[in-house]
């Protein structure tokens, strides 16, 4: 929640009247939340869309695999995530427990739960095994080997889930956003096991009842704000018409047409022309792009067609995510990434089953660049190319190897972000405004940072997000300025960071950017942009990146007056090892060992001094392995400039 002198001072007055009008109607929807699940009774009935037509002939024998191996894991009490490994939880699991720290939420009306404790539990362990994003991939199983047990498994899990959270009550019952894609995942569940058998109706029945109160709790509780809104909001209203579409009943029809409507009004909103997702994330970006892609699946076997402005945007993301991954799939870690999904990908399914938690990656996503890729690029597609939901769909991730990319600078504008490739290398430069018009809930303080990858390979990365409630300290540290490839003055934040009560998703909004500009000059690429975060202590920030060879020159620029002493850092994953060969001067140097040969070298206008310092770096939440952060200081007269030069073996 953002604090209430932040509200005030950055919006205005009729926009604040507005929204006090809002909250008190909301108030009163909340209020009669009960009232009107006890007026629906059995209004509302099930129905057969066609979300999913499943072919079994399109899974490959390899997903097809995949699948299975994860729902025997699922059937044995096993329940696999990215970031905490294959926890045993039972079977059935308890519901409200942080399976991490063995704390659990009390079965009290979810008005009177606290979920951010500061004792060492993480709200979002819960959420997520409640998310019942597991269903699907039962679901799936049951149809690609007929076998009983995984259809069995899934639907005890269900009446398991909805004896044990009665609605309103507990952890799992204190946001909307969880409901809704909690709905989503059993309304999946519904499309694969349908139609109802005999002896199954008292179960179908159940189901029916509880998507009833998660339509009426979602609509009643939406996260909705004329102040800002972002992936919360746009979970809530692809939830409802996810439950519109599933649900037959009065006023159902006229839900279908206004939340598909407002959907498209949201695309425009939350998403930059150039693909970019307002929420300055890339983890955020996959989230909000699968969001999307589900309300257009939802739309079209409905019969809307969406708006050519809506197909555009959501081309545009996917084009967005393209030209940023890595030539596996992976996107950088940018901004906040807790692994958020509407229903696990193939990518995710694959790591979770072959790969210990420290090698995962929650941001490889080449199964889902092929979904967009066949569902909104190639037009001899029919809808059941990508049925499976990516694990049917074409799996290359990208145009073409990073070796074979031609040489290439590309700047997505709006979004703050900058991308160069020549020969073996890309470099990727961000400058992205503080996400949600400024809000910044999921921003980190990365302004100027760069991502470099050489041969493939990351050598300059992104330390990651880790956690969130769960170590306010770490949650702190991971999205601090030291956390980046960046230069820090006098010791301070690009962006205010706060550390009080529960203001984990607040930050300051200092560091405005200038928009990126790149150019190619005589077979160099250049990329140029900086920033304000210094502002009032008179130092603004500029950097300036050319690309050229085997070569990278980083030239950073600050501008003031008086003495001030600066750090300059850069993150290197574990396959890296660095090997100083000047430790002090005003030229700073080291070889570096790993997939090939590096050196790196800082220079300046006074005496620096450096320090190698391990550190923990995340590719996916809740885990991290150890990383390397080579730190570069000095003081002296501003303004000042620093010449890095990074150069690779071809």
């Amino acid at each position: 929640m953002r604090p209430i002198a932040f509200i005030v001072r950055n919006n205005s007055p009729y926009l604040l009247a507005r929204e006090v009008l809002w909250r008190t109607r909301k108030l009163w929807n909340q209020k009669r939340f009960r009232s009107q699940v006890r007026e629906a009774g059995d209004g509302f009935r099930l129905r057969r869309p066609a979300y999913y037509r499943p072919d079994v002939s399109l899974c490959s024998p390899r997903a097809s695999e995949v699948i299975v191996n994860i729902a025997d894991t699922i059937c044995a009490g096993q329940f696999p995530f990215l970031g905490y490994g294959t926890p045993t939880l039972g079977f059935p699991p308890r519901w409200n427990v942080d399976f991490v720290s063995g704390m659990d939420w009390p079965l009290v009306p979810a008005e009177k739960i606290s979920i951010v404790r500061h004792d060492g539990s993480d709200v979002k362990v819960p959420w997520e095994l409640s998310r019942l994003q597991h269903l699907p991939i039962l679901g799936k199983a049951h149809l690609l080997t007929g076998r009983e047990l995984y259809r069995t498994a899934a639907k005890d899990l269900v009446a398991d889930w909805i004896e044990q959270n009665p609605v309103g009550v507990g952890v799992n019952w204190t946001g909307p956003m969880e409901a809704a894609l909690r709905a989503m995942s059993i309304c999946f569940l519904v499309n694969l096991l349908g139609p109802a058998r005999v002896k199954e109706r008292d179960w179908f029945r159940k189901v029916e009842a509880s998507l009833r109160e998660h339509l009426l709790y979602v609509e009643s509780h939406i996260e909705f704000s004329h102040l800002y809104r972002g992936n919360h909001y746009l979970a809530n209203i692809v939830g409802l018409l996810c439950l519109s579409v599933f649900l037959e009943g009065p006023g159902m029809e006229a839900r279908r047409a206004s939340y598909a409507s407002r959907i498209q009004h949201e695309m425009l909103l939350q998403v930059y022309e150039d693909g970019g997702n307002c929420e300055a994330s890339t983890g955020y970006h996959v989230l909000v792009a699968q969001l999307f892609t589900s309300a257009l699946l939802l739309m079209r076997c409905e019969g809307i067609s969406p708006d050519s402005s809506f197909l555009k945007r959501l081309r545009a993301m996917y084009q967005w995510m393209a030209t940023l991954a890595d030539s596996d799939g992976k996107l950088p870690q940018v901004g906040d990434c807790d692994d958020a999904r509407v229903e696990l990908l193939f990518d995710d399914l694959d790591q979770m089953g072959r790969l210990p938690v420290k090698q995962r990656n929650s941001l490889k996503i080449a199964g889902l660049l092929g979904l967009g890729r066949a569902l909104l690029e190639d037009a001899s597609a029919g809808n059941d190319d990508v049925l499976w939901y990516g694990i049917g769909a074409k799996p290359s991730a990208t145009e073409s190897p990073t070796h074979l990319r031609p040489s290439s600078i590309k700047v997505l504008a709006q979004s703050g972000v900058g991308v160069a490739r020549k020969d073996n290398a890309e470099v990727l430069f961000f400058a992205l405004p503080n996400g949600i018009g400024g809000k910044g809930s999921h921003t980190h303080n990365d302004k100027l940072s760069i991502v470099l990858r050489v041969g493939g390979e990351e050598l300059l990365c992104d330390s990651g997000t880790f956690c969130y409630t769960r170590n306010a300290e770490a949650r702190n540290r991971f999205r601090g300025t030291a956390a980046h490839n960046v230069v820090m003055v006098d010791g301070r934040e690009q962006n205010t960071v706060s550390t009080q009560g529960n203001a984990l998703f607040c930050l300051g909004q200092e560091a405005e950017v200038t928009p990126i500009e790149g150019w190619e000059q005589e077979g160099t690429f250049r990329l140029t942009s900086g920033h304000f975060g210094y502002r009032d202590i008179g130092i603004t920030h500029s950097r300036s990146l050319r690309l050229c060879g085997q070569d990278l020159y980083i030239d950073d620029r600050l501008e003031g007056t008086g003495t001030h002493c600066f750090q300059h850092f850069l993150h290197l994953p574990p396959a890296w090892k660095i090997q100083p060969l000047r430790y002090c001067g005003a030229e700073i140097s080291f070889q570096v060992s790993g997939p090939r040969p590096v050196s790196i070298s800082i220079r300046g206008p006074v005496q620096l001094n450096a320090s190698l310092e391990e550190l923990p770096l995340s590719t996916c939440y809740g885990a991290s392995f150890p990383g390397t952060r080579i730190s570069v200081a000095g003081d002296g007269p501003f303004p000042l400039f620093l010449h890095t030069r990074v150069t690779w073996d071809s």
